[in-house]
């Protein structure tokens, strides 16, 4: 009797079902090496600084809007003030992402079998990209913003999808509109997404139809409304956050060059993509523009080529911004991430021979191993790099430095003082000090050799230190870190330098700080010396 072949357009049930088990098996396991990488790293600075923001809570901050610190708050609510719980509501946001990837392809391949392979292939991206998988670990702003955008983009492939003006398509433009809030609430640049959108629907003569529609702009109001608390937070704060993100990616900087500030970014987004499949996603995202751009006088709003166009946009609009601002000043290679929704959902349901062929094959093979590198090189060092030079050494050796500050706090040079404080020059030892003595009291950075940052904002040294008070501070262990303590020193009657403490990484020194004690405050600034105008 003859066996029936299915046909390759109609594979059967069971291999269908086949790609949900593995996309279920890289997701899960995307989980588990986010949550083995959370649970060997200790906190880095920057963590413990956006921690100390979830413990007042406010409607903005110096250096982002809340997302991030809500999410910590959630994780921490849950789990306590620990390692755990401050990575715990970023672990919830990166399973989000890792769905929506998902989810998205699969609808904007058609669902099926189609659907099925592309959310296979979303699954494998999420998974093996290093900013996808290492840039979710961390409890940073990038956690919440790539979770909303995500999902404010399968809203707005799903809204594209359906007919101008249907209630179908207007409760996908709600969704967006949530989900924008929600990126918007995370990170300034999430407005780099409805920018591209918008920049579509101008140039495309079917999206142009959407302005007829009013679910983009009923997605508008509900997004900025959710961002008007940041706004307002701004207004009632000399609009800090934003002069300060206005400065940080246009004011002008003098390392390098333009030519050599736009390589340098190109060369971070290679990093964070790894190089094959950075070029794949790039040659899929100008197919789409091509082919989106070749049927714009006869394409229907809901047609694919006009919804890959859209996405395409999305993806081209932030390395289009941000390679204006490499023209002025770096760019940090995490700036211009809103690339890369837009950009893994069009490679993963791309039929195109690059896509699908060797080049596929061999940017996953890269990007599982470079992956793999920065795995093993968190664990435990590998590679030839000094430690001082290690990113990921930065997050060692904050616990001995507490242990120092803790035995200071105890000094009987401190007696007779009325209150003692704790403090550090930055915010990243302030919060890591915060963090990690067993009190986890309030910290000031002071500030006197830093940038300004939200400890500029909140009550500070310069406003609770009071006559009679003792202060413990960690200062650099160096001649400007001296320098700096001595100036301290001058508004309390006596001083006295305390331990020299080495913070380490499996014996290699990272940094070296120096603890000093300060008792009976006397002539304390009642601003900062060097801040004084925030907010």
């Amino acid at each position: 009797m003859p066996t029936t072949q299915a046909h390759p357009d109609h594979p059967r049930p069971r291999d269908v079902t086949a790609q949900w088990l593995l996309t279920a098996g890289w997701v899960v396991g995307a989980a588990l090496l986010r949550a083995l990488l959370a649970a060997a790293v200790p906190l880095l600075p920057d963590e413990t600084y956006y921690w100390e923001w979830s413990r007042r809570l406010e409607a903005g901050y110096f250096d982002h809007p809340p997302g991030i610190a809500l999410l910590i708050k959630l994780g921490t609510g849950l789990l306590g003030a620990n390692t755990a719980g401050v990575r715990a509501g970023p672990a919830i946001a990166a399973l989000l992402t890792h769905l929506a990837a998902v989810a998205c392809a699969w609808q904007l391949a058609g669902k099926g079998a189609a659907g099925a392979q592309a959310g296979r292939r979303a699954a494998m991206l999420m998974t093996l990209l290093p900013i996808a998988t290492l840039g979710l670990v961390l409890a940073t702003p990038d956690a919440a913003l790539f979770a909303t955008a995500m999902v404010a983009l399968l809203a707005v492939e799903r809204a594209l999808a359906h007919p101008v003006r249907s209630l179908t398509s207007l409760g996908w433009w709600v969704a967006a509109g949530l989900a924008l809030g929600g990126a918007f609430v995370a990170k300034y640049t999430a407005v780099l997404l409805p920018m591209g959108l918008v920049i579509a629907c101008l140039v495309h003569p079917a999206l142009r139809r959407r302005f007829l529609d009013a679910g983009p702009w009923v997605a508008s109001a509900i997004a900025l409304a959710l961002f008007a608390p940041v706004v307002a937070w701004n207004l009632f704060n000399n609009w800090v956050s934003f002069r300060f993100q206005l400065g940080h990616g246009f004011n002008p900087a003098s390392r390098g060059n333009p030519i050599s500030r736009e390589l340098e970014m190109l060369g971070g987004q290679a990093g964070l993509a790894s190089p094959i499949l950075f070029v794949v996603m790039a040659i899929v995202v100008v197919a789409a523009l091509r082919e989106g751009w070749r049927t714009r006088h006869t394409a229907t709003p809901t047609d694919l080529s006009v919804r890959r166009f859209a996405l395409a946009v999305i993806a081209v609009a932030p390395l289009g911004f941000f390679a204006v601002s490499a023209w002025r000043r770096p760019v940090e290679a995490n700036w211009p991430a809103m690339i890369y929704p837009g950009a893994m959902m069009l490679l993963a349901t791309s039929t195109a021979a690059v896509a699908r062929g060797v080049w596929w094959r061999r940017g996953l093979g890269l990007a599982a191993g470079l992956l793999a590198v920065v795995v093993v090189q968190a664990l435990t060092p590998v590679l030839p790099l000094a430690a001082r030079k290690d990113p990921i050494a930065r997050a060692h050796g904050w616990r001995t430095l507490a242990d120092a500050v803790q035995a200071a706090r105890r000094d009987p040079f401190l007696e007779g003082t009325v209150d003692q404080w704790v403090a550090a020059d930055r915010y990243q030892d302030a919060s890591e000090l915060a963090f990690h003595l067993p009190d986890q009291p309030t910290v000031f950075s002071l500030n006197l050799g830093g940038r300004t940052n939200h400890y500029d904002v909140w009550p500070n040294a310069w406003q609770k230190v009071r006559p009679g008070d003792g202060l413990v501070v960690a200062f650099d262990a160096d001649a400007k870190g001296d320098s700096l303590a001595r100036v301290v020193g001058g508004w309390f009657k006596e001083s006295k330098p305390g331990a020299l403490v080495s913070l380490q990484r499996n014996g290699a020194e990272v940094s070296t700080r120096r603890v000093w004690l300060y008792r009976l405050a006397r002539d304390v600034p009642r601003v900062s010396p060097t801040h004084p105008t925030v907010p």
